[in-house]
């Protein structure tokens, strides 16, 4: 038990200097020697928690699988149109809070979804999944109306969610990126709720 709290403990603070590394420096001005130094540990032993620098940041993108749940759980009930306005908000509001650190987890996120879409899930996937859960249980309320496939409506919705995110994060602020969002969401939805 003491083993595992160790490498619990080890991870943490690897993730943790890294982290502050990346929001002093940039990530692209961070080596694995630096955040090792910081942490005061082998590079080995980053290796070992960490298969690249990359990594991290999946992993800071993993704990935000957590609060995306607790956000979805937050909005079960009402119009779905409106329920997936607020999540989207939330979870850019988190995004826009942490942009400068988000933005480079974004990017790898996407990376690792085009490079192991065979090998399992990924966060992309599993909200993904989570939107598609959405639309079906509507459809089967009756509140959407579609005949079209629920994994290639949420396949769109999600995309339209982070093209904003990396089309209009640098250049826009969270009003207009929500603006924006909803002028996409209005795009696409008649076909998805078949109104």
């Amino acid at each position: 038990m003491l083993r595992e709290t160790r490498k619990k403990d080890t991870k943490e603070r690897i993730v943790r200097h890294a982290i502050q590394l990346f929001k002093e420096k940039g990530y692209d001005n961070v080596t694995v020697d630096e955040i090792t130094k910081i942490c005061g540990i082998a590079k080995g032993t980053f290796f070992n928690y960490f298969p690249k620098k990359e990594s991290v940041l999946l992993h800071l993108v993993n704990s935000y699988a957590e609060r995306m749940d607790e956000i979805v759980g937050q909005h079960r009930e009402g119009d779905l149109k409106d329920r997936l306005l607020k999540i989207f908000g939330e979870l850019m509001h988190i995004y826009v809070q942490h942009a400068d650190l988000l933005r480079f987890a974004l990017i790898e996120t996407i990376k690792s979804a085009m490079e192991s879409h065979e090998e399992g899930l990924t966060n992309l996937s599993v909200f993904q999944e989570t939107v598609r859960d959405m639309l079906e249980k509507a459809k089967e309320g009756g509140s959407v109306r579609s005949r079209l496939d629920a994994n290639a409506s949420a396949s769109v919705l999600v995309a339209i969610f982070y093209h904003t995110l990396i089309g209009w994060s640098g250049t826009a602020g969270e009003e207009k990126m929500m603006t924006v969002l909803r002028q996409q969401l209005d795009a696409v939805w008649e076909g998805i709720a078949g109104e």
